[in-house]
């Protein structure tokens, strides 16, 4: 893939359409520092071409976009370079001594895991064997299990964040118990916090940033100050801001885990009833999703798409990233003020009309990133999401962009097109797509895995869909997995991360209309995409073209 992207990088093309080519650079660049960091061993060849097409893009922006594009393509290049030297003869042989540390590592990572979970395997099978007969070892039990998720670093962490969202699949208790990881983790010291600044912005730091020592949150990945920063270097005006920072040393924690659950993801794949589940390819998407977290810059890069995607909507607020002081341990935005939404999820004593108005907002602002703007932010649990305002003008603030997703226009189509039969209660023509457009598939029986869909339909006539997401989407696993039906990966991620905006929104309001709150967003998505919706579809679900041309979060 890499060989054939360089490859139409050719005179011609940069000379036909230099847009094009310098784009096509810059990604070029892009997937071989990724694979650098994922530890895949690229060709010397296709790294080479990588390190040129990132300094020849370089070139290219001098005349198409000025100084402030050369800096990404300089750093683009230089990356690549390191993957160069990597790939190069003797660098190949440093790779494997490397990859026998890192397999050193994972031996000792794994010997430590067990320790820290040992008594967790002796106290577990004594619980149950008592059968609640004990409750207080029951809780010491649970409390040491957050405990031990909170020791096992950024990665486990993340996994269990997920899992403790999926009340469908995981005890009430279990639920209860994790959702705590939302909230704080230990932090790092300020002196290690001072030495990434100089690194980064050089001795005198201060003369850019304002920072206030205490640490306003910290998370798995890294943890947040508020500041002062220069915005404007000709005014020296300064704005409020809030700058994150890596914890040092995580990004080899990282590595190590990820070698861990992808080796059991690989495991588990071999069981032939969970082969369809797509495993492997889920946990590569989550490796990948957690190494570009560890590149701060790329968070900055996914804040300013939310940003301008939202700018018309004054509901949503996305703080605004400053790319000239953040760089890839440091990320510098503006700082937003709010209380946690999970002040409103948890107290009685809020407004009821807030609590309502601010499940709409969430359940509209998830609709218009998945059916819209195809473009996701997949980590929206309540850890992540701050409110401003007062009743009837609240705003939702989203933090933390570091996990998004986006669909390829064909596989958002298809996405689109699949809903569309979800609402026109045809589970033949969705089970069609699903099974024509799978990764891979065995079907034996198109009439029963398209007759399950049908049911799972059926089903939803007398318990709307989106109130029961959770539940209709373990069935369609399982279909998937008696049938042999691999689902596209990216449709499980994004399933997901509607499930965890769709169990906040009912926890904010248990009364809220999913339904007809989503089907306006998906139509006008549809229309965007050329799909003709039949007039019955209109008058079903009780939507106006009006409607969709005023359509708004709020």
């Amino acid at each position: 893939m890499l060989l054939s992207r360089a490859w139409a990088l050719g005179p011609r093309q940069v000379l036909a359409r230099p847009e094009r080519a310098y784009r096509a650079a810059l990604r070029v660049a892009e997937h071989a520092v990724l694979a650098r960091r994922l530890r895949a061993p690229p060709a010397g060849l296709v790294a080479r071409v990588a390190a040129g097409a990132g300094a020849g893009a370089g070139a290219l922006a001098l005349a198409l976009r000025g100084s402030a594009v050369i800096a990404e393509c300089e750093l683009r290049a230089e990356e690549a370079a390191l993957v160069s030297e990597v790939t190069s003869t003797q660098g190949f042989a440093r790779y494997e001594r490397v990859d026998l540390r890192r397999a050193v590592r994972m031996l000792l990572r794994l010997v430590s895991l067990a320790l820290l979970y040992s008594p967790l395997a002796l106290g577990v099978p004594l619980a149950l064997a008592l059968g609640g007969l004990v409750p207080a070892l029951e809780d010491a039990l649970w409390a040491y299990a957050l405990r031990a998720v909170h020791m096992s670093g950024p990665a486990f962490i993340k996994l269990t964040q997920w899992a403790s969202s999926r009340n469908d699949l995981f005890p009430v208790k279990f639920c209860q118990t994790f959702q705590q990881l939302h909230d704080h983790v230990p932090p790092h010291p300020w002196r290690l916090t001072e030495r990434v600044l100089r690194a980064e912005l050089g001795e005198d730091w201060g003369a850019q940033l304002q920072l206030q020592p205490d640490v306003i949150g910290s998370g798995c990945i890294a943890q947040v100050y508020r500041g002062r920063a220069v915005a404007d270097a000709k005014s020296g005006r300064r704005v409020d801001v809030a700058v994150k920072v890596i914890h040092p040393g995580v990004e080899a924690i990282v590595e190590v885990d990820i070698d861990i659950i992808r080796t059991v993801a690989q495991v588990l794949s071999r069981i032939p009833a969970l082969k369809w589940l797509s495993l492997p390819d889920v946990v590569e998407d989550f490796a990948l999703q957690m190494f570009w977290q560890l590149d701060l810059r790329q968070e900055a890069r996914n804040l300013a798409r939310l940003h301008a995607n939202f700018a018309k909507d004054d509901a949503i607020v996305i703080p605004e990233p400053f790319p000239r002081l953040s760089s890839r341990d440091l990320l510098v935005e503006s700082f937003q003020p709010g209380v946690p939404i999970s002040t409103f999820i948890d107290s009685s004593a809020c407004d009821a009309r807030a609590r309502k108005e601010l499940s709409r907002l969430g359940m509209n602002s998830m609709a218009k990133m998945i059916f819209m703007d195809n473009f996701v932010h997949c980590d929206l649990h309540p850890g992540n999401i701050l409110v401003a305002g007062r009743s009837g003008s609240l705003r939702m603030v989203f933090l933390d962009a570091g996990i998004v997703k986006e669909l390829r226009p064909d596989t958002h189509k298809l996405m689109l097109n699949i809903m569309q039969a979800f609402l026109q209660w045809d589970g033949t023509q969705a089970g069609r797509l699903m099974v024509e457009n799978a990764q891979e598939q065995h079907c034996a029986d198109m009439d029963g895995f398209c007759g399950g869909i049908q049911k799972i339909i059926d089903d939803s006539k007398h318990m709307p869909f989106f109130q029961h997401f959770g539940e209709y989407t373990v069935s369609i696993f399982n279909l998937a997995c008696t049938h042999q039906v691999k689902l596209e990966g990216n449709f499980i991620t994004i399933a997901l991360a509607m499930k965890i905006c769709e169990g906040l929104s009912i926890r904010l309001d248990p009364q809220i209309q999913m339904v007809q709150g989503c089907i306006p967003w998906l139509f006008k998505a549809q229309l965007s995409h050329g799909i003709t919706i039949s007039d019955v579809l209109f008058d079903t679900h009780g939507v106006t073209m009006a409607a969709l041309k005023n359509l708004t979060i709020s």
